[in-house]
């Protein structure tokens, strides 16, 4: 799964990573160096057929159709190869899907009989683009827009770390990614396809396993284990 990850960039340099046109930030934004569930984020999504657009959004999908929204902290990922099918899901799969800009995100792996973070990110911590679902849920008194992660089947490159990894969308699929009208046989071919961008991972402390450590040393590479 993918239970933390990074979202450092700018406002303006997530609008470079998908060719928008440049639009004034919003207030609500804040790097996210150990993002976690429940937090808010920046998608890249289309809605009512208008063009790319960046919102904010928070991390826990919250189906249109739920009574509670607490449901949210059971829906932070979404398995590829069920969520056509799936009831929390399937609505969104066909109409909403976005995508997360991202610099990196973390897993951890077990070393004896503790668990040793591992930051993962693209070559030169260049960004990269989560495939994700979001949802717009109507409460007695309130709006609130929501999103998760699609998962699948880790990459060889990664599967020593973990058996599963965020869906990672290359640049040249991103508008095809979030256009409604995609065909569904396509989005699964760029589900499935071979990891297209650079990747590379780095221990780093376990200071990150706590949400209250927000700051950029929680990305710092450390040489020995469990440090």
């Amino acid at each position: 799964m993918c239970g933390r990850f990074t979202q450092a960039m700018t406002w303006q340099e997530m609008h470079e990573l998908y060719s928008l046109s440049p639009a004034a930030p919003p207030t609500n934004m804040q790097p996210r160096y150990n993002g976690a569930p429940t937090q808010m984020f920046a998608v890249c999504r289309m809605e009512a057929g208008q063009e790319l657009q960046l919102a904010v959004l928070r991390w826990g999908l919250v189906p249109f159709w739920a009574k509670d929204k607490r449901i949210a902290s059971r829906l932070i990922n979404a398995r590829s190869e069920t969520f056509w099918s799936k009831p929390s899901f399937r609505a969104a799969a066909k109409t909403r899907r976005c995508l997360v800009p991202a610099n990196g995100w973390f897993e951890w792996k077990q070393a004896g009989k503790r668990k040793q973070p591992y930051y993962i990110t693209g070559a030169d911590d260049a960004p990269i683009s989560f495939g994700g679902l979001w949802e717009r849920w109507n409460g007695e008194a309130d709006v609130l827009d929501t999103f998760t992660i699609l998962t699948k089947d880790a990459d060889p490159k990664l599967s020593n770390v973990h058996h599963r990894q965020p869906v990672l969308i290359p640049a040249a699929s991103a508008r095809e990614w979030i256009d409604p009208v995609t065909p569904r046989e396509r989005v699964d071919e760029i589900i499935s396809q071979p990891l297209v961008v650079d990747i590379g991972f780095r221990l780093v402390s376990t200071q990150v396993n706590s949400v209250r450590n927000n700051g950029p040393e929680v990305l710092d590479e450390i040489a020995s284990q469990l440090a």
